[in-house]
């Protein structure tokens, strides 16, 4: 959404959008990241930092 839609939602149009994400996008296992994943995330950020 953009922010001139996300500024004309409804309060609950904008809870129900922010809930969708919040489903989409984690885990419905709670586990630690890997030392490996955490590894790797690491190594991504500091190769963009040049």
């Amino acid at each position: 959404m953009s922010p001139s839609e996300v500024r004309r939602c409804s309060w609950w149009e904008f809870s129900a959008a922010l809930a969708g994400w919040i489903a989409a996008n984690t885990s419905a296992e709670d586990q630690p990241m890997s030392q490996q994943d955490e590894d790797d995330l690491w190594q991504g950020i500091m190769e963009r930092m040049g």
